[in-house]
Order: structure tokens, then C-alpha cells, then sequence
């Protein structure tokens, strides 16, 4: 583009008629034609004076002048200032020149010998109205000149930013859909042989082996999980023969309550895995018909335990996500809570335009302010009040922790001013 301006701006000054420049051939033969013409006239016609001879039958439109050695213009009309500037700026030249003052054409000189006198001889010709007005007008106006390249450019870089931009819009909402974790978004413009095409198939490449590094790690937990299941099984067998030659002794018995344990892990890990393996690809789901059931057995749960869980009414708004990892989150911060509170839970909810808060607290021990942070790490437990006695696989709050990642969103947990712990958590609603 910048190349045509530039040509533009370069070619327009030469095609400027009104500047001076050499007479063409065809010109230059007319131009002789004419002078021997008048030389022929001249010696068949010697008492006629020069200005009638070389007065042309079209007198309002075409002139010519005759210019002496001394510098006298002879000419059956007064010579303008326009024709004395050309002879001045022309007489030194070798060869004849043309050249353009408003609708006039002058062109010379051409020597002749007339009467054994030199001459040089001029012609001026007057154009037609219209005759490259548009091109001076064009010239002597800098801002028509800038209005015209802007028009005829702006459809050109238009296209040219359309043949760019269009493919990133694509790419951009592939990224968007990837983001959203669907691994099987088409990626465009990859038949391009340009940097966006070398984008799109390294955007491609990188899908793929996302996509493969995923499957092979949950097939590798799922395998691990599935592996540690037959020994497991082997164990609780002998454990229960032990129980039976020996009795529910003491070391029978924490061996029992690991292997519980052990499987309880095994069962979690499974339920993260596949969880992963099937939030594949975000959907649109109504809050209240997905808490709604988590809610009621809750409260059902915590009249069991001889305690009270207790809930605002859920605002009836639809959540793109992944419903069942959300659901298991917060059922998981639910049943935590319930676990470990003295009498009572609640589950709060705050709906805003744009996201949408859930603040489960409850009355039991709290955390220690510095394990605040790590309660949400696979595996970890708090060292006071959540036990190997009382605490379970430390996966709850993990799994949680993940699902709100995927869902882009942020959790929180805190200790209350008075006693308990409170969970946040916040989630985009789109």
C-alpha cells in the first residue's frame, strides 16, 4: 500500500501538463510541417508581411510567433506573458518543448529561415474547457489529493485487514472454545501458508497433544486406582480371616481402619478422574434445579448428625459449566462442614450480574491460621481437630479446589471472628 502511494505521489507531477517537457515526435513533424509551410509562402509572397503569412485560419484557437534573432516577436496578435515566459524559459533548449498555461498549449521552437532571416518558430493552441482540468484541480489541491488516495486505499486495506483479521476472529473463538475445555474444536485456516496458518497448525498441535496428555493421564489414575483395588481386596480378606483366628485385636483393627481408609482414597480418586474425563465440554444449567437436591440431602444429613444445615432460597439463574463438578464441589464444602461443625451450617448465596457467591460456614474448630491456605492441597490434613480419627482421604477440598479452577473461578477459606470456618466460592455465570 505504501509502495502504490508512493508511486501515486511520484507518476501524478509527470503527467502535469503544465510542466515543462520535451515535444513528441509526432509533435515535432507537424510542428516542421507547419515552419516550411510559412519559409514556401514567404518566398512566393515577398511583399506580404511575416504576421499575415503565419496567421492560421483558425485565429481564435491557434497563434504562432515568429522570434528574431534580437529577441522581436512577430505575431498577427499581442504576445501574452504567458508566451513570453515559454519563449524565455525555452530558447536556450536544443529541441522543441511543450508545455500547459491554463487552457492554452505552447509549444516551440522550431528554427526557420525566412527572407534570409532566422527565426524561431512558436505555436500556441488553445484547449477545450474540460482538457485535464480534473488532473490540475487534483494537483493544486493537497487535501483533494489526500481525500482521493484515502478513497481509492481504503477499500484496499480494508480487504487486507478482513483477509487478516477474520482468521484470528476464528482462531480466537477456537482458543475461547478450547478454554471452555472442548478438545475437539475444529481449528480454521490451516491451509494458509502464511504466519496465521503456521499460528493455526501449532494451535492444532498444541490441541492435540493436550488433548492426548489428558487421556493418558487419566487413564494412568484410572489404571493406579484400578491396580491398587486387587491388593486392597487381598488385604481386607486376610484382615477378615485374622478377625477370626485371632480376634478384633488392636493391630487387626488399625489395619482394618487403614484399609478403609485406603479404599475410601482409591473411590475418590476414581470419582476425580472420571469427573475430569467427562468435563469435556461446558453446558448451560439451572442453579436451583442443581442445588436444589444437594440442599435436601443436607438437611437430611445434618438432622442424622443431630445437627442443623440451613439455606437461602436459590436464585433461579442458568450457569454455563460443567454441572456435575460443580455440584460435587459444593456438596463436598457442604458435607465437610457438616462433619466437623457443632450444631449448625449454613449455605449463603450471592448473586451479582456477572458471578454468582456461595459462603458455607459452619460452628466447629476452625483451622489454624497458618493452614488456612493448604486445607485445598491433595492429601493434606489439618493437624488439629481434623485427625487421622476424624478427617477423611483429603480429597474433598482438593477435588473442590479443581472443579472451581475449571469453572474459572476462586475459592477462599477463612477462619470466623468468633468460632468456625467459612468457605467462598465464586464462579462466573458465563
Amino acid at each position: 500500500m505504501l509502495l502504490l502511494v508512493v508511486a501515486v505521489v511520484i507518476a501524478l507531477p509527470t503527467l502535469d501538463s503544465r510542466v515543462m517537457k520535451q515535444l513528441d515526435p509526432r509533435s515535432v513533424s507537424i510542428l516542421n510541417s507547419i515552419a516550411h509551410n510559412i519559409a514556401t509562402s514567404a518566398e512566393r509572397y515577398p511583399s506580404v508581411p511575416l504576421q499575415v503569412l503565419i496567421t492560421p485560419k483558425e485565429a481564435q484557437t491557434k497563434h504562432f510567433y515568429l522570434v528574431a534573432t534580437n529577441g522581436d516577436i512577430i505575431s498577427s496578435t499581442k504576445a501574452s506573458k504567458a508566451i513570453r515566459r515559454f519563449i524565455l524559459q525555452s530558447e536556450e533548449s536544443l529541441s522543441p518543448k511543450v508545455k500547459q498555461y491554463k487552457n492554452w498549449l505552447m509549444t516551440g521552437p522550431i528554427s526557420v529561415v525566412l527572407r534570409g532571416d532566422q527565426f524561431q518558430l512558436y505555436a500556441a493552441q488553445q484547449l477545450p474547457a474540460e482538457h485535464n482540468i480534473w488532473l490540475i484541480n487534483v494537483l493544486d489541491r493537497p487535501f483533494l489529493l489526500l481525500f482521493i488516495t484515502m478513497l481509492v486505499s481504503m477499500p484496499l486495506c480494508a480487504s487486507l485487514a478482513w483477509h487478516i483479521s477474520k482468521p484470528l476472529q476464528k482462531l480466537k473463538k477456537t482458543a475461547s472454545d478450547i478454554t471452555d475445555g472442548n478438545l475437539d474444536a475444529v481449528v480454521p485456516a490451516t491451509q494458509r501458508q502464511d504466519e496465521i496458518g503456521e499460528l493455526a497448525r501449532s494451535l492444532r498441535t498444541m490441541m492435540l497433544s493436550i488433548r492426548e496428555h489428558i487421556s493418558l493421564q487419566h487413564r494412568l489414575l484410572s489404571d493406579i486406582s484400578h491396580e491398587l483395588r486387587s491388593p486392597l481386596t487381598r488385604l481386607k480378606m486376610s484382615v477378615a480371616l485374622s478377625k477370626r483366628r485371632y480376634g478384633e485385636t488392636k493391630e487387626i483393627m488399625r489395619i482394618d481402619n487403614e484399609s478403609e481408609r485406603l479404599e475410601e482414597m482409591i473411590a475418590a480418586l476414581l470419582n476425580l478422574s472420571k469427573m475430569q474425563l467427562n468435563a469435556t465440554t461446558k453446558e448451560p444449567f439451572n442453579l436451583d434445579s442443581l442445588l436444589q437436591p444437594i440442599c435436601d440431602d443436607a438437611v437430611f444429613e445434618a438432622e442424622q448428625l443431630g445437627k442443623t444445615f440451613t439455606y437461602q432460597e436459590i436464585p433461579d439463574v442458568d450457569i454455563k459449566g460443567f454441572p456435575a463438578l460443580l455440584g460435587s464441589a459444593i456438596e463436598n464444602v457442604i458435607r465437610n462442614a457438616l462433619r466437623y461443625a457443632s450444631n449448625q451450617v449454613n449455605l449463603a448465596i450471592i448473586s451479582d450480574i456477572d458471578q454468582i457467591t456461595f459462603v458455607i460456614t459452619d460452628d466447629g474448630p476452625g483451622v489454624p491460621d497458618d493452614e488456612v491456605e493448604q486445607i485445598f492441597k491433595p492429601f493434606y490434613r489439618v493437624s488439629q481437630a481434623r485427625d487421622r480419627e476424624s478427617g477423611g482421604a483429603g480429597l474433598g477440598l482438593a477435588i473442590t479446589e479443581n472443579a472451581i479452577r475449571q469453572h474459572h473461578g476462586e475459592i477462599a477459606a477463612s477462619n470466623r471472628e468468633t468460632h468456625g470456618l467459612q468457605i467462598s466460592i465464586t464462579i462466573p455465570i458465563s
